[in-house]
Parts: C-alpha cells; structure tokens; sequence
C-alpha cells in the first residue's frame, strides 16, 4: 500500500459491513491505517498503549486476528521473522454490501436450533440479484460468540447460590469466633475471609457488618484501601507475568501471548470456572531469569506452550 488511509472514512465503511469498532479496535486501526509500509503487533501495542494506557498486548493480538479474519488487514511481509500488517481494503466488496443495503431485502433469517429443519444458506437477495454476504455473516456469528461467552461469564460471576450462601455461614461464625467478635480485629478477619475465599464475597461483608454492629461502608473502606484485598472473584490459582523492561526486552510478550492462547483471558481477567487469574506486575523481582511467570508460589524462566500445559493441567 503505497500512501497512508484516511482512518476515519475507513472506520466509516467497516462499519458499514456490520464489524463491531469498539475504542481499543479503533486505535489500533486507525495505527495500522496511517503506515506506510506495515507494523508488527509489538509496533502496534506500543503506538496503541502510548495513546490509550489501557490497551493491553493482549488487546492488540485478539484485534488483529478479528481484522485478519474479516479481511480487514493482511500481513504485508515478514521482517526479522515478525509479520507486519497493513490494511486490506476491497473497494468492491464494500461498494457491492452498501448498493445491497440501499435496494428492498428479505430480512437476514437465523435458524432455530431447536427446530428440526435443515440448515438454511444466509443471503441477501434483491429483485434484481442475489448477494452472498460472507463477511458480514461471518460478522454477526462472531458478535453472537461473543455475546454468548460474555453471557455465560455473567451466569459464573453469580457469587453463590443461596443454599451455599446459608450453608457458609457457620463458617464465617467460626472465624468471627477465632477473633472474639471484637470490631478492632477486622482486618484479621478481613485477611482470613479472603485466605479463605481467595477474595470478599458480598454477603460476608453484609454478614459481618450485622454480627459486628459496623457500618457497611467502613468495612468497604478498609477493604478498597488495601490492595491485597479483592472485591471481585479471583481465581483458585494466581499467575503473574512480569512486564518490566528487562523481561519486555527478551520476549514478555511472546510468553504473554503463549498464555492467553491456552487460557483464552486477558491480564486483569479470570476464567470463567475461577480457576485462573492473569495478571501483570512491573517486577517480579528475578530479571535474570527473564521473562518471568510466577506461578503456585514458583517462578518459571520462559515456559513454552508444552510448558505451560503441563503446569496448568497439573492443578485442580
């Protein structure tokens, strides 16, 4: 591609082929729209984080795979092994999708899978002709993918049912007991919550507010201003990848990447079975064994996928 994109006539027309552009994604497309001759991911997550902290590498791969499935962008070429991406934009495709859009059409049917009929082929047809629109089908199945994985995440986070929730609290009776029920032992009591749930589950907060006769939102400002608490689910198993400057420069982000592609989470996330939690620190404190994971209170220099696998599989 010999001359740089405008990014925003560009986001205008992806757009029009039905492609969800959230923020991140058009950062990162507008990036690889104003190269001239390519970038690679870590290019790209560096030009993407300097403008948006919160882009993560993670955020960066996931984005230029969906842009790569829907033909969005192609790899221009390789330089010291690492591709670089440009944009891939079909004139004539999108040019066919919009004249499509403006003539009368059928409306787009999606089988029921609880009826016993034969899978229908998804067209768009005309009086005139009929259009096979791959990529925005191809669009919608992965919006609805994502809807049903968000979906079953929001059915996970439900923090107990509640004959487990009437069932616990004999044992955060026994805790209260260790510490005499004395408002001056909190914190204890907070630290043993979490030891023992690996994070604060609300209705232990509401519990102990009610046993101890204390405001809620003391209870919550202790546990806000102390990092070492969590307020949201945590995994069984914590892992860390360090993202400082030494470990960054031999290959953080290839490890990084080798763990999101077997968890299937992002850092700062945790599976859907509370499992796992990826996380990110600044230093970790080993350099020399860079780049770092710690994992089940060990360190690790590098693992490779077959590594990773066996230390994952190996916990229950």
């Amino acid at each position: 591609m010999n001359k740089k994109i405008d990014s925003s006539s560009l986001e205008l027309k992806i757009k029009n082929t039905g492609f969800r552009l959230t923020r991140s994604r058009k950062t990162i497309l507008g990036i690889i729209a104003k190269s001239r001759d390519g970038l690679t991911a870590e290019e790209i997550f560096i030009l993407a984080h300097k403008k948006t902290p919160g882009i993560g590498i993670a955020t960066v791969y996931r984005t230029i795979i969906l842009l790569e499935k829907f033909n969005i962008i192609e790899k221009a070429h390789f330089e010291n092994n690492k591709a670089k991406y440009r944009i891939k934009y079909n004139a004539n495709v999108i040019s066919q999708i919009q004249k499509n859009k403006k003539q009368k059409i059928n409306p787009l049917l999606i089988s029921n899978p609880d009826l016993h009929e034969p899978k229908r082929n998804y067209s768009y047809s005309s009086k005139t002709d009929t259009y096979q629109d791959t990529i925005r089908i191809n669009n919608i199945q992965t919006q609805l993918n994502e809807w049903v994985n968000e979906l079953n995440k929001i059915k996970n986070e439900k923090e107990m049912e509640l004959e487990e929730i009437i069932n616990d609290f004999g044992k955060i009776d026994r805790i209260l007991e260790r510490h005499e029920f004395k408002e001056n032992n909190l914190i204890q009591m907070l630290l043993d919550f979490q030891s023992e749930y690996n994070w604060l589950p609300k209705h232990v907060l509401f519990y102990v507010k009610e046993k101890l006769n204390v405001p809620l939102t003391q209870i919550y400002s202790i546990a806000s201003f102390y990092k070492f608490f969590n307020l949201e689910p945590r995994g069984k198993y914590q892992i860390t990848v360090c993202a400082g400057t030494a470990c960054h420069v031999r290959g953080t982000m290839n490890l990084l990447q080798r763990i999101v592609n077997f968890l299937g989470i992002k850092p700062g996330d945790t599976t859907t079975d509370y499992k796992f939690t990826l996380d990110t620190v600044n230093c970790l404190g080993c350099c020399a064994l860079g780049p770092v994971m710690l994992f089940n209170d060990k360190y690790y220099s590098n693992p490779d996928a077959k590594k990773l696998e066996s230390l994952f599989g190996s916990v229950n």
